[in-house]
């Protein structure tokens, strides 16, 4: 089992689904999200995480967001990008990285704020043809980090259990 902490931006999510039920691998596991601490096995416990998440959350006001232009990654995903409010998100990631998660950050891996639609995996073409279909859905959302989502994964990344909502200050 391990844990993760998503945002769920309240937007439309139709044309990322259509685009998401053809590349994503996930689309059955999760929502469309904002991934903020990535998947750690589940060495901490719920509650010291819980505090955790609270104690960092509670200095934390609501922030707007702006998801519009894609990227591929390192990992050869296709990202629909935080364009405004990025500095925010990556701010709220490196906070959640300290205390007890403080072993699990990746200094070797900068963050960068997406949201997944797609994976190609050494298909390079494939990754063309569907950037340029997903430039047509205009793909451009406005919408505010107003909570996050504690989930908690089990098999392999194959099912949720349990999901733990954290609401930030208006």
């Amino acid at each position: 089992m391990s844990y993760a902490l998503v945002h769920y931006p309240n937007i439309n999510t139709e044309n990322i689904n259509q685009i998401r039920q053809k590349y994503d691998p996930q689309v059955d596991l999760i929502e469309p999200h904002i991934t903020l601490v990535f998947p750690i096995v589940e060495s901490i416990s719920k509650n010291n995480l819980i505090l955790h998440i609270d104690s960092i959350l509670s200095k934390w006001k609501t922030f707007a967001i702006c998801l519009k232009g894609f990227q591929k990654s390192w990992d050869e995903y296709m990202f629909l990008m935080v364009e405004e409010g990025k500095v925010d998100m990556v701010k709220l990631h490196n906070e959640l990285y300290t205390g007890i998660l403080a072993e699990y950050f990746r200094e070797n891996l900068p963050f960068v704020p997406h949201l997944t639609l797609g994976r190609f995996i050494k298909d390079t073409d494939k990754f063309l043809q569907v950037l340029e279909e997903v430039q047509h859905l205009d793909l451009n959302y406005r919408c505010f980090v107003d909570k996050v989502h504690l989930i908690n994964i089990i098999d392999e990344q194959r099912s949720i259990i349990w999901s733990q909502e954290f609401v930030l200050r208006n």
